[in-house]
């Protein structure tokens, strides 16, 4: 009975990423409007059944799907930094260019964070995510420069990320793709607020302050 167990829970956890797997190339192909539980089956090649038994709506399978997203988005984070920024400037809109080049080859990322839809669970998910890579957005600051103090009652770095975020959702949702221009103002407007906090110069995290 034992031998048994390892065995279903690969077979669970196969068909869980076949399905995760499928409603991404779905959402590749048409977006949210035509998804549905027997069409990401079809896709998978397993019966709808096997989709129910593991998300009984189409809403858990996004759900899922978000958490693999965020985990993508916070990978951009990891990604080494080289050389090292001239200003925190450049290493903000570095960072952004990051994610905006995710989200551009990523058709599944931009349908369930920047698409409009009433996904309520996506919705907070990603805002709980938003707080955490606020977080990590700052390490990625105070690894190369030391940041003066920083407001208490707001999280100024997840801020900036969000407002970034709505600019780029309206692009994607008035256009149907990131623009140019738009990516350009998203960067703008996030170093621009980020600058009524930060000076223009930091002392590198490397160097004591005189």
């Amino acid at each position: 009975m034992s031998r048994s167990t390892p065995k279903h829970r690969a077979s669970s956890q196969e068909r869980i990423a076949r399905i995760l797997q499928a409603t991404r190339l779905l959402l590749d192909q048409q977006g949210l409007a035509d998804l549905s539980i027997y069409a990401i089956a079809e896709q998978a090649e397993i019966p709808p059944s096997s989709v129910y038994h593991f998300f009984p709506q189409t809403g858990d399978v996004l759900s899922a799907l978000a958490q693999q997203v965020f985990a993508e988005l916070d990978a951009v984070l990891h990604l080494p930094v080289a050389p090292p920024p001239v200003s925190w400037m450049a290493l903000v809109a570095e960072l952004e260019q990051r994610f905006q080049d995710y989200y551009q080859s990523n058709a599944a990322a931009r349908e369930l964070l920047l698409g409009a839809h009433e996904l309520s669970a996506v919705r907070q998910a990603d805002r709980l995510h938003d707080r955490q890579l606020g977080l990590r957005f700052r390490g990625c600051l105070e690894a190369f420069f030391q940041l003066p103090p920083l407001p208490q009652e707001v999280d100024i770095f997840t801020l900036a990320m969000q407002a970034a975020d709505k600019l780029l959702a309206v692009d994607y949702q008035q256009h149907g793709q990131l623009t140019p221009v738009l990516c350009r103002e998203a960067t703008r407007m996030m170093t621009a607020y980020l600058g009524l906090y930060i000076p223009p110069l930091l002392t590198p995290a490397d160097k004591e302050l005189v």
